[in-house]
């Protein structure tokens, strides 16, 4: 197999990374996560396995990375949205996440994985940079969610952000479960227990929403 020679250069080392990143997602968009193997990572990019650990020591530091570029671009579209989207209800604001999320359906893919697999197996150092990253990430937003979002009380928008996060994580894999579970909830008396992710998800948004502004209402000096 043709290898590629050995990116030198900090230019040429951060172009091999990018490039280790997007193959990834390309096995990502067609493979379930347990499927994507780093040795075929390596092959798609002209590596060994070893030279790719130089880069990702493990399956998990490869993937986070990839969660952090895509999480980035999505908190980038939502932050444009909000900017320009005025004021926003709790079913309207809920709508917004739900659009951007199928939009982005890659993280919305991955989001399920961050708690349970992406972040067991890194180190110290590497949780506390993933973390000190996002929150620079999110900070940005918070205030201007506090302004679209009518009656969130001040200083709990992280808070929305983290609690979407959580409901993504929850109901994606309720929506996507393995074959033999899909079969059984072909059943119709089993209906009720079937998950459609997009409305499931706008119906659960909208009620955390609604939740969080019925809280603002009660503190003082705050305008609903």
């Amino acid at each position: 197999m043709f290898t590629l020679s050995r990116a030198r250069s900090d230019s040429a080392k951060e172009a091999r990374r990018a490039d280790i990143l997007h193959q990834t997602l390309m096995l990502w968009q067609t493979h379930r996560y347990e499927d994507v193997t780093l040795q075929a990572v390596a092959g798609r990019v002209g590596l060994t396995k070893p030279a790719l650990y130089g880069y990702f020591p493990t399956k998990e530091t490869l993937f986070l990375a990839l969660y952090e570029e895509l999480v980035g671009a999505w908190l980038r579209d939502l932050t444009r949205h909000v900017r320009l989207g005025g004021r926003h209800t709790p079913a309207s604001l809920a709508a917004l996440i739900c659009t951007l999320l199928a939009e982005h359906a890659a993280l919305t893919r991955l989001i399920p994985h961050l708690a349970g697999l992406l972040e067991r197996n890194i180190s110290q150092e590497r949780a506390h940079a993933h973390k000190v990253w996002l929150l620079e990430q999110l900070q940005p937003l918070a205030p201007l969610l506090e302004t679209a979002l009518r009656g969130l009380p001040p200083g709990t928008s992280l808070q929305l952000l983290t609690y979407t996060q959580a409901l993504v994580a929850g109901l994606y894999p309720m929506s996507d479960p393995a074959p033999a579970v899909r079969a059984a909830l072909q059943a119709p008396e089993l209906a009720p227990l079937c998950v459609e992710f997009g409305p499931a998800l706008q119906e659960a948004l909208t009620a955390l929403y609604a939740g969080m502004c019925s809280l603002g209402s009660t503190v003082p000096g705050h305008e609903p």
